[in-house]
């Protein structure tokens, strides 16, 4: 039975323009938003020119309008240098929030010396919510700042059990902390790993069994808020080196894949619509968009990559899974735009 949804919501996505779009730019990866059934997306900073500065924000505002077939926002980041451009950037509307990393990911814009984090947490005197990479110890460090400061603060890809721990205690005293989880570390384990070799290399890595129940638990009780898919292009040539790239693409395959789980009754329907639009929205404060919806069966059965990808970088680490509720149909602002795999406009 075909059913409609509202635009789906990602807050965490890696376009790659400007600097890298051999792997990705605003016009590919916003065609596999929308084939993915997400209307709004929300870029981050670790650009190889990083959104540190308003120019460079700017930048990127100016080249998704040129080329962006969805709607898209942005994250600013810092490396602690550039605390004066915080107010311009929280009061820029195409600004959703700040994004910190304190552990080695794409691009090694990494802070972690404690007394440089207080000052920015200090610095970033907004309700936009600050995001965090915090994996092993950064984690509580990170959370009592930001209850120091009264910050709200956002806790990316959780992926263990431990951090699933972490912040259901934290919440129980500060009410200002959400967090998400990604498909990738919902679906994978450790045991697919010699299957995917340099494909399964991710940040933060996927984890065990153990971790990968704890993530469910943490969704069925209500400790993880929402679904990202940290969707982060690389080329398979940039998969297959030694040192692999870290991250995975995701836009196509989210939505697949957690209407997989109501098909087996993991999920009920209602909950993926919290993760993936009702709680995203409220979080961010991520504006309305009139006249726009997806369709698509929840019970039609279908191969993941089986007619491609829109992503410039052509793999998905579920290639040839099976998936459930293909978007059949994209409505954005009253206008269809995508209909049966091929864009209209």
């Amino acid at each position: 039975m075909i059913v409609q949804l509202p635009g789906l919501i990602d807050i965490h996505v890696h376009l790659r323009e400007p600097g890298a779009t051999h792997k990705e730019d605003f016009l590919t990866g916003s065609s596999a938003a929308i084939a993915g059934g997400f209307t709004y997306i929300l870029d981050m900073p670790n650009n190889p020119i990083p959104t540190f500065s308003i120019e460079a924000l700017e930048q990127k505002v100016s080249l998704s309008k040129e080329k962006a077939r969805c709607d898209i926002g942005f994250h600013y980041g810092t490396d602690g240098n550039n605390l004066d451009t915080f107010p311009q950037a929280w009061n820029d509307s195409a600004v959703f929030g700040l994004k910190i990393y304190c552990n080695e990911t794409t691009g090694k814009y990494v802070v972690t010396e404690e007394e440089l984090l207080d000052r920015i947490f200090a610095a970033w005197r907004s309700l936009k919510p600050i995001l965090v990479h915090a994996e092993g110890n950064m984690l509580p460090k990170m959370l009592f700042l930001a209850r120091k400061h009264q910050r709200r603060i956002h806790v990316c890809h959780v992926a263990t059990a431990e951090d699933v721990q972490i912040i259901q205690k934290e919440k129980a005293i500060y009410d200002q902390i959400t967090c998400g989880v990604c498909p990738h570390h919902l679906f994978l384990t450790t045991d697919d790993e010699s299957r995917l070799s340099g494909f399964f290399r991710v940040k933060p890595p996927i984890g065990n069994q153990d971790d990968q129940d704890a993530l469910w638990e943490g969704i069925h009780d209500g400790t993880i808020d929402i679904v990202e898919s940290d969707h982060a292009p690389h080329t398979k040539e940039e998969k297959t080196v030694a040192e692999p790239a870290y991250g995975m693409p995701g836009l196509e395959t989210t939505l697949g894949l957690l209407l997989r789980a109501v098909h087996d009754k993991r999920l009920p329907m209602k909950i993926v619509l919290a993760l993936l639009y009702d709680r995203p929205k409220r979080i961010f404060s991520v504006p309305d968009q009139k006249d726009t919806y997806v369709t698509c069966d929840p019970d039609e059965p279908y191969r993941i990559g089986e007619d491609g990808y829109f992503t410039k970088c052509q793999w998905s680490p579920f290639d040839g899974w099976e998936a459930y509720g293909k978007v059949r149909r994209v409505v954005f602002r009253g206008a269809t735009i995508y209909q049966d795999g091929r864009f209209l406009i």
